[in-house]
Parts: C-alpha cells; structure tokens; sequence
C-alpha cells in the first residue's frame, strides 16, 4: 500500500503546483496520523489477550486456535510495521526526509520489505485456512481431516508461510536504498517491480484468490447451516450448536476481513489504472482520492485489531476462558497475601 502512495506521488512533482494541491491532501493525512496509534495500541492488547486465552488448557487442542494464534501473530506485526510506516511518513510531511528509512541501508530495506508483506499475506492467507477448516467441519463433522488436527494446522501454517515467502523473493533482489533515501525498487527493476507488485502481489495474491476462497467456502458454510439446521434431531442439537456459535464466529472474522480491505484495494487498483492509462493527466484524479485513500488505510487496520471484539461479542467459550485466566490470576494473587499474611502471624506469634 505505501509502495502505491510513493509511487503515485511521483507523478506530482512534476507540477508546480503540488504544494497548494497538497493542502487539500492533508485532512485525510492528518486523520490516519491521529487514529493509527490508537487502533495499534488496542489491536495489539487485544490480539495478545486472545493468543493467552487460545492456549489455554481448554482451546489449545483445537485446530482452529492454532490459526487464530497465528492469526494474532502476525496481525500484531502488521499493525507495528503500520504504526512504523505511520511515524516515517509524518516526518516526510514536516521535513525533506523521514527518520526510519533515511538511515536504511540495501539490506536493511530488503529485509523490512520483504517481512511487511509477508506479514499482509499471511493475515489474508490464514482467514481462507479458517474458512476452508470451517468447510470441512460443518459438511463432513464425522470426517477427521489433517487440517482439522493440532498437528495437521501447525503443518499448514509452516506450508503457508514458507508459499508466501517464496512468493515474495523478488524483494530480496530488486529493493534497495535509493538516493531519496528511501526504499523502492532500483531504476533497473523499476518496472517489472512495478508489475510483480501490483499485479501479483496486490492484486492476485492479496485480493482476488483469498477473496475467491472465502467467499465461496462462507458461502458453502451458510447454505450448509441452513440447510440442515431443521433436519437435526434433538440428540445431536447440542453438538451441532456447538459447532456453529464457533462457526458463526470465525464466519465473522472472515467477513470482517473482506469488509475492511475491500475499499482499501477497489480504490488502489482504481487509482492505478487510471495512472497506467491517463499518465500525468491522472494528477487531478490522485489529488481528489488520496485523502480518501488515507481513509481507506485507516479502516483496513481494524481487520487487523478487531478479532479479539469479535471472538468476546460471538465466542461464548472464549468468554468463558477469558474468565478464568482473569480469576486465576486473582485467586493466585489472593492465595500469596494469604500466605504472607499467615507467615506474619507466625512470626509474631514466635516473638
């Protein structure tokens, strides 16, 4: 995403006016700049609250909480790489250069770039394993699966982290530091860079395969939920509501994912298609949407800080064990004062 906005902001340099067209700019800016930290900071408690809570004695087993806690991983790295990006780009806005990247070096700036996307992947990526176990669960429940197992869901994570991370090895080669002292890709791999980045990475593996498979595996989920919610007999209700209060709320993480990212990217590959088509004559365009795409970032966090308000508001064993990690932590606490307090007494009972 910030490779698009450096990209695109080239195109303004070339006009004299840029300046006065900047200040039209900075009301989305300023927003971004002022809401970031506050999504960063929440979504960060609250991812390491449910990874806690999604190792605990009663959830570990489950396959699903090996992707949330994945999920709670590498959403947390997201939002600090975003938070970083956040911090250098102020300091461009107030000065000629920000203070993170200026003092970057080649491998410095492949080693952050490569992690910042795969870390976006990842996120995208292990909501479609969510939505693919959820498939399994709810149209063959009887039928034991790899990836519906502890070990068969660790074993996917590593597959999907090491697929991402091929992916993305184009980085490792073409990014480096540039003589504006920032990182981008060097003038000879410019515009195969340019493509690899929109085309492959942005548009194909970011946007219309994860969007694909989670649609269609909700979409499968819903129509199988409805379809056998009245043919269930009474023996099996518990069991089968069971399965569908945590279906529904991994339902809601995956939704909440495509609702969040999906103006995000409709309006990057918007404003990139009228840049590859209209060339500097597409300046007045980015002029009118940039601050709308600053808007656009901002809403994208929330997929990244939201699925601990999720899984309170849908997850009623996540509630439960949330609970218990706060009352064991007050009856571990009171059980110490206790004890100090009888090893006073004896004391004093000894003088």
């Amino acid at each position: 995403m910030a490779y698009l906005k450096l990209q695109y902001s080239h195109l303004l340099w070339s006009f004299t006016d840029f300046e006065n067209a900047a200040e039209t700019l900075k009301w989305g800016f300023w927003l971004k700049t002022v809401l970031t930290p506050i999504i960063v900071f929440a979504g960060i408690i609250g991812n390491i609250l449910s990874f806690v809570v999604m190792k605990s004695k009663a959830l570990r087993h489950k396959s699903y909480s090996q992707y949330l806690c994945a999920l709670a991983v590498f959403d947390t790295l997201t939002l600090i790489i975003r938070q970083i990006r956040s911090i250098d780009e102020y300091f461009q806005q107030n000065s000629s250069s920000g203070v993170i990247f200026h003092n970057f070096d080649d491998i410095g700036c492949k080693i952050f770039n490569f992690a910042e996307h795969i870390c976006y992947l990842m996120s995208s990526w292990l909501i479609v394993l969510m939505a693919l176990e959820r498939l399994i669960a709810v149209c063959m429940p009887f039928k034991k699966f790899l990836i519906r197992r502890r070990s068969g869901a660790t074993l996917a994570i590593i597959v999907l982290f090491v697929s991402m991370s091929l992916s993305q090895a184009f980085r490792l080669v073409m990014v480096e530091q540039l003589e504006s002292r920032n990182c981008g890709a060097s003038d000879s791999f410019i515009e195969l860079y340019s493509n690899l980045h929109i085309y492959f990475y942005h548009m194909t593996l970011t946007f219309i395969l994860p969007v694909t498979f989670v649609l269609v595996c909700n979409g499968l989920v819903l129509y199988q939920i409805f379809k056998i919610r009245h043919e269930i007999n009474s023996r099996h209700h518990r069991a089968m509501r069971k399965t569908h209060r945590t279906t529904s709320m991994l339902l809601t993480v995956s939704f909440t994912y495509l609702g969040t990212l999906l103006p995000l990217l409709t309006l990057s590959l918007t404003l990139d298609m009228i840049v590859k088509a209209r060339g500097p004559d597409a300046y007045p365009f980015y002029v009118a949407l940039s601050p709308y795409l600053d808007i656009a970032i901002v809403v994208s966090l929330i997929n990244y800080a939201a699925n601990f308000l999720i899984y309170i508001l849908s997850g009623k064993n996540f509630r439960y064990e949330l609970k218990k990690c706060f009352c064991r932590q007050r009856t571990s606490m009171r059980s110490v004062t206790v004890r100090n307090s009888k090893e006073t007494k004896e004391e004093i009972i000894r003088l």
